[in-house]
């Protein structure tokens, strides 16, 4: 009796097999024959989709920004590159032509500007070692001739003067941006005795006077401030900054001997005179100082 149940048993289970074969048979034959055209269209646009999303992660160099800078490049300032570098291998005196070539660069980028500023694309790592590069005033920005860029190819052939002007140029992309000092005060005090010493070191430099505004422009931020880096806080405490304050008693301490000490003696004891606060009075008094010492 046993086996009799267990034979009905097995049977049972071998129908339910076999109907669960033809199912998915009917199923998967069905699914396969009866796809309509609007779906496998479908299909094929996401899966095209999901491909270009890839590629865009992927796309190193978007083409319409990086082209027009290398084709102004190879139609303009190629060959001058080649001309100075031949010039340069037997020359020992090359810093007026490689002046000349520098001008060349800062001009180019000014086309630039003029061209394509409205598209330029600001992911910088496109202009990564190029002859030119990205810079910014108050959130716009613009292209700017490399220096670094010039240095590093053609620095071996300049005099150490010329050597030492393109580090300075250099150092003061990262000093000031959109009207402000980006460096603490004590910093750009380093930078005007180290220009100091260039000036005084180098007085037949080529670009010497250049040299000599720069020096300007640094002491006049340090001493009057700019807009959006005054010497006083005069919208609350109208107190001399702290840092400002500091870095002046520092120069007075350690830099005597440069020739700018009595202009920073002068407004360190009339600040001190008016309990380091600014006034209307103290403001008049810088416009005559500012004559004084920087009116041409």
């Amino acid at each position: 009796m046993f086996n009799s149940k267990f034979k009905k048993f097995a049977g049972l289970i071998i129908v339910l097999f076999v109907l669960a074969g033809i199912s998915f048979y009917v199923f998967a034959n069905h699914s396969s024959t009866n796809i309509s055209p609007e779906s496998e269209k479908a299909d094929a646009e996401i899966s095209s989709n999901i491909d270009d999303e890839t590629d865009t992660k992927e796309e190193p160099i978007k083409e319409e920004v990086l082209n027009p800078v290398q084709k102004y490049y190879k139609e303009n300032l190629e060959q001058d590159e080649i001309n100075f570098l031949n010039r340069a291998k037997t020359s020992k005196d090359n810093d007026i032509e490689f002046s000349k070539l520098q001008m060349k660069f800062i001009k180019a980028a000014d086309v630039l500007n003029e061209k394509y500023a409205e598209n330029i694309d600001i992911k910088e790592r496109y202009y990564k070692n190029n002859w030119v590069k990205l810079s910014c005033v108050e959130g716009s920005y613009f292209y700017a001739a490399n220096f670094g860029y010039l240095r590093e190819k053609y620095g071996e052939y300049l005099s150490p003067a010329y050597n030492e002007w393109l580090k300075f140029i250099l150092k003061r992309e990262s000093v000031m941006q959109d009207g402000g000092l980006i460096v603490p005060p004590d910093t750009l005090r380093e930078y005007i005795i180290s220009l100091e010493k260039f000036v005084a070191k180098y007085p037949d430099f080529l670009l010497i006077e250049d040299a000599k505004d720069f020096l300007d422009s640094y002491l006049m931020t340090y001493l009057e401030g700019i807009d959006n880096s005054p010497i006083f806080d005069k919208w609350n405490t109208k107190k001399l900054l702290p840092e400002f304050k500091a870095s002046y008693e520092k120069f007075l301490t350690e830099n005597k001997d440069s020739k700018y000490y009595p202009m920073v003696e002068e407004l360190y004891n009339k600040s001190k005179s008016n309990n380091f606060t600014w006034d209307r009075d103290f403001d008049a008094w810088l416009y005559e100082y500012h004559k004084k010492y920087f009116a041409k």
